[in-house]
């Protein structure tokens, strides 16, 4: 505060008012300044809280990015699986048609003579040469047709063992057809639902990368932020140092000239107090010489 009292000379105390106009200037200035660096500091630790909040929400989602990578991996791997076994399949398919084409030819069971059949016919044949009149002639062709028949219910009997077997193979050729067609179609219908949901999971790690790409983004957005901020902090920081050491240079001027002021103040008192203390010695001894003189008698002039 300005010195009161008469210390210091009305030019001094001119002086010592603007020096305390500047150091009051100077303290409402630091006022602001930190305010300001606070309200700074404060939006910087914000900036971080955001920042972290999202990297906490960003950890999840990369998280799931892995995982549905991991699936596509193991879609793709299953659908190159089935693909493989369609191949082979359809392969073993393609051999299945010559083979049943070459197995097929010449075994036409319309022209294929029936030995039980051939036996009913027989049966009848000598029953009816039995049991019916009939002129010599055509007895004699009906005997030579029940001869006939009864060569080729012998040739039937031999190749009927033939027949059955190749009737199994053709069989069995074409329920293994029929088990490939539908095992085909299952793939088919699997590597369908395969590709749909590796189209799904892609559709998923887009949107997820996305997401993430935008969190990073506000990320790095708000830790720029943030390192301007503390620059800045650090800049009006230096500032405030410099001007305290400013406002403290001009108390310390203060203080040096008041101290000055009060060791002239003292000194002064005690030339003051010294003279005093003569002029009462000098007044005491003078009194004390009267008082001697008066007991002594008349004083002669």
């Amino acid at each position: 505060m300005p010195s009161r009292g008469g210390l210091l000379s009305e030019e001094e105390e001119g002086q010592e008012k603007e020096l305390w106009q500047n150091i009051r200037s100077g303290e409402y200035k630091l006022r602001g300044m930190k305010e300001r660096r606070a309200e700074m500091l404060a939006l910087a630790r914000r900036l971080a809280e955001e920042a972290f909040d999202l990297q906490n929400r960003r950890a999840p989602l990369h998280q799931e990015v892995e995982v549905l990578h991991q699936e596509f991996r193991e879609l793709g791997k299953k659908a190159g699986e089935l693909r493989s076994e369609r191949e082979k399949l359809r392969g073993r398919m393609d051999a299945l048609r010559i083979e049943l084409r070459e197995e097929g030819d010449g075994h036409d069971r319309k022209g294929r003579p029936r030995p039980d059949r051939l036996v009913q016919e027989i049966a009848a044949l000598e029953k009816k040469q039995q049991t019916t009149a009939m002129p010599l002639k055509e007895e004699n062709a009906l005997i030579d047709h029940i001869r006939a028949l009864r060569a080729q219910l012998g040739e039937a009997e031999k190749n009927q063992t033939m027949w059955k077997a190749k009737d199994e193979t053709i069989h069995s050729l074409r329920e293994e057809m029929d088990a490939a067609r539908k095992r085909d179609e299952e793939i088919s219908v699997e590597v369908e639902k395969l590709f749909r949901r590796r189209d799904e999971v892609m559709g998923l790690v887009k949107s997820r990368l996305t997401e993430v790409g935008h969190l990073v983004a506000e990320i790095r957005a708000k830790g720029k932020a943030r390192a301007e901020l503390i620059s800045k902090v650090d800049k009006v920081s230096d500032e405030i140092r410099d001007l305290e050491k400013g406002v403290m240079g001009l108390l310390h001027q203060s203080r040096d000239r008041k101290n000055e002021a009060r060791k002239l103040l003292d000194e002064h008192n005690r030339s003051v107090r010294q003279m005093t203390r003569n002029e009462e010695i000098i007044s005491r001894t003078a009194e004390d010489n009267l008082k001697t003189l008066f007991k002594n008698g008349k004083i002669a002039l």
